[in-house]
């Protein structure tokens, strides 16, 4: 399908918590060497909010235990490996530089689509986005990612319905984000629908953050000329 296929970012409803879940939900973060650092950090801040209501653990995993570097030059050290990993409710992955150490390695793009098939919800910010693509994961549902790099990931999952111009996409248990700080907004939304969306804007405020609530539109396309208006 081609990247205007869809054109709208909402295909709810999006999964709830699973009746009968008790305790901590468990958010893995994917890292890797040259992930973007506020591709990251800002969905964490969001989600690691008390206020947020939310009982989350989040860990962060990579292909090994070494410290991994974002392409801002800021190490984190993650706590499993994808094999090692516990159980996640969400699977989240970001995009960078270094996003083609998974895309380009048949064991890692397995091991991912194992976590994405098992995973309650699957949230990726920016080429993130390529990464869940090209585990065919996502075939025939709605996603976006990053417009400077929208062909890049699109490249990935020819039968995935990308939507250029939104600045997220939830698509049954997949959010799906544009780039760096619209995983802010998505994190939001993602509070939102399992929390309330008067809760997301108390969020937000507290973080002093203005949130783009609408999901269809984002003000960076224009910049870019694949997803700019015809």
């Amino acid at each position: 399908m081609s990247p205007t296929a869809g054109t709208h970012a909402s295909h709810g409803p999006i999964p709830k918590i699973p009746a009968g879940h008790t305790g901590t939900l468990k958010l893995g973060a994917l890292l890797y060497d040259g992930f973007d650092l506020l591709d990251v950090m800002g969905p964490m801040r969001v989600f690691g909010e008390e206020m947020n209501t939310l009982n989350i653990e989040i860990i962060f995993m990579s292909h090994s235990l070494e410290p991994c570097s974002s392409s801002q030059q800021v190490k984190v050290t993650p706590h499993h490996t994808l094999e090692s990993a516990p159980k996640l409710d969400i699977f989240f992955m970001p995009g960078g530089i270094g996003q083609t150490f998974y895309t380009e390695n048949p064991k890692m793009v397995q091991l991912i689509k194992e976590r994405v098939a098992a995973s309650t919800w699957t949230f990726t910010v920016c080429t993130g986005s390529g990464i869940l693509a090209r585990t065919g994961e996502i075939d025939g549902y709605a996603a976006t990612t990053n417009k400077s790099l929208f062909e890049w990931s699109a490249s990935n999952g020819p039968n995935v319905k990308w939507i250029k111009r939104a600045r997220w996409v939830q698509d049954g248990k997949f959010v799906t984000a544009s780039g760096v700080s619209a995983g802010i907004d998505a994190a939001l939304f993602f509070v939102s629908q399992l929390t309330s969306v008067d809760k997301a804007r108390e969020v937000a405020t507290y973080i002093e953050y203005t949130w783009h609530e609408d999901a269809d539109v984002d003000p960076f396309a224009d910049k870019y000329p694949y997803t700019a208006s015809p």
